[in-house]
């Protein structure tokens, strides 16, 4: 075992690696005499190309390559062969695959834009494999005058599947399992909003994407999380008895593993750009430059794998409601409406948030008026009903007061009173029932100096009438609110149900006064 501080020699490094580099430079050969034949780039090439290659990489770093200025040219040709040859092997692997997946169609030509994508990459890995060459001349490292035949690469298939007699598992309650399953696919879908970006905005530099909104980071956490809910599916579903039961378990599980395997290549895309073509790395790499053209890159990255990942896990939320809503057991709740302002657009975005998230159909009731409480603008509604409501309480509640001016009342014809007079002591009385009713914890002062002096008092009229018309301007201006128990019921599907009372019970959002307050962990798709 070589010491970590002993000095080794050019010569010493070169025969070793002589001894290991033997099957990559193999493959690099075979790569750059057979690249124009039809079917150079199969499976099991691009397999080989990945073992070797990342054998190699790995035996490099683990004698300091990286920090040699003599090894290191070595080092960047053998990086692109590693990231693309596993990019290759999936793309190819879509392809072959795609009949399976059972793919719901979409408007863009999915299998050739994937067949271009699988081009400009072996265009990678030939240029690579050049490198490679070039370079290990460079450095005395043996090249194979021969290269392995193509037989050895083959990839045919034969017809048919084996038969498929293994005793399925049963599963005793298919019905949760599904919604399990496609509500895991729809939180999902939620932290995957930023892929979208490239679907709704143009950009005249896709660079500027990168790193914002798309990074290395959040797509591979994003593609981990797609890999982990199919292997959910795997463990739970495949070979049960409810694959059998329904016909939408097989379709969602291979839009789950497209959705997978083009986050794959985007993070591979992804990290080639942030690590050598765009310049975040602390010194310059002119060699990996020239190896790709970054627009191409940057176009693959973009209009192939992320725009198709974002199509697909849009039209895969769509099956998800559909199945959703096949399996949704039906009930009711009674919750309090919003204290602050009832249903404005705050309470009632994120109410209508819930049902579109599950796509189910859900409705309010609030005092005999039905309301569908997946449109916001419909939940709006429902404050004329609870504007009117607190309308009638404060009439109650200032006639309940038995506030007077006495003889000077505007009504009383006795002159002992100047006008002036009468109206000073008609907003005074104003101030007064505010403070009671405040006081008694039945009014909200969202302001400390009310403008009562600007609402004056109409002729012939009585005090109890300005004093309500008053507060029903300031109710209405969002100076005051009146506080209420009001009930609303929404009924439909039980799991929207839920969200719904465990964010009426963190108070939609706000305290009383409009702040902002925490949502709990649950419904954290609702932050995005």
């Amino acid at each position: 075992m070589k010491r970590a501080d002993q000095s080794l020699s050019d010569q010493a490094f070169c025969t070793h690696l002589n001894q290991r580099i033997d099957k990559l430079m193999s493959l690099a050969v075979y790569v750059s005499r057979n690249a124009s034949t039809e079917g150079c780039f199969t499976r099991p090439l691009l397999a080989d190309l990945l073992s070797e290659s990342s054998k190699i990489e790995e035996l490099l770093d683990t004698y300091g390559v990286k920090n040699n200025r003599h090894w290191f040219p070595l080092r960047q040709a053998v990086a692109p062969i590693k990231l693309f040859s596993r990019v290759g092997y999936i793309l190819i692997h879509i392809l072959r695959f795609l009949p399976d997946y059972q793919l719901l169609p979409i408007t863009e030509d999915f299998p050739k834009a994937t067949g271009k994508a699988l081009s400009f990459t072996c265009s990678i890995l030939i240029e690579s494999a050049t490198t490679l060459i070039r370079q290990a001349k460079k450095l005395g490292i043996h090249v194979p005058e021969s290269a392995p035949p193509m037989e050895e690469f083959g990839d045919e298939l034969l017809n048919g599947h084996l038969a498929g007699d293994r005793r399925r598992q049963e599963i005793a309650s298919p019905e949760e399992t599904v919604v399990y399953l496609a509500t895991a696919f729809l939180n999902l879908a939620e932290q995957s909003t930023f892929l979208h970006a490239v679907q709704n905005q143009q950009v005249d530099n896709y660079a500027d994407w990168i790193p914002d909104p798309i990074s290395e980071e959040r797509l591979r956490n994003l593609e981990e999380m797609f890999h982990n809910l199919q292997s959910l599916y795997d463990t739970h579903i495949s070979n049960s008895n409810v694959e059998t039961l329904d016909d939408h378990l097989p379709v969602l599980r291979g839009h789950i593993t497209v959705i997978y395997h083009l986050l794959e290549t985007a993070t591979a895309f992804a990290h080639y750009c942030e690590r050598h073509v765009l310049s975040f790395a602390p010194y310059p790499r002119p060699e990996l430059r020239s190896l790709i053209d970054p627009n191409k890159l940057l176009d693959v990255l973009i209009n192939y794998s992320v725009a198709f990942a974002s199509r697909y896990i849009s039209r895969t939320r769509s099956l998800c409601h559909d199945m959703l809503r096949r399996y949704a057991i039906q009930g009711r709740i009674t919750v309090a409406a919003p204290r602050y302002r009832g249903f404005h657009v705050r309470p009632s975005t994120l109410v209508a948030k819930i049902v579109s998230h599950y796509g189910s159909e859900v409705q309010m009731k609030l005092g005999g008026e039905t309301y569908n409480a997946g449109v916001t603008l419909d939940l709006f509604r429902a404050n004329e009903k609870i504007n009117a409501g607190k309308k009638r309480w404060l009439r109650s509640e200032v006639h309940k007061l038995g506030l007077d001016c006495g003889p000077g009342d505007s009504r009383d014809a006795s002159g002992e009173q100047s006008p002036e007079e009468t109206a000073e002591c008609m907003i005074n009385m104003a101030h007064s029932a505010i403070q009671s009713l405040f006081v008694q914890n039945k009014l909200m002062l969202y302001e400390r100096n009310l403008p009562l002096d600007e609402i004056k008092p109409l002729p012939d009229e009585s005090v109890n009438e300005y004093i309500t018309r008053a507060l029903i301007q300031l109710l209405t201006m969002g100076k005051i609110d009146v506080v209420m128990d009001i009930n609303v019921t929404f009924s439909g599907d039980q799991r929207v149900l839920r969200d719904i009372k465990l964010l009426a019970e963190s108070g939609y959002g706000e305290d009383d006064y409009g702040n902002n307050l925490p949502l709990p962990d649950k419904l954290s798709y609702l932050r995005r």
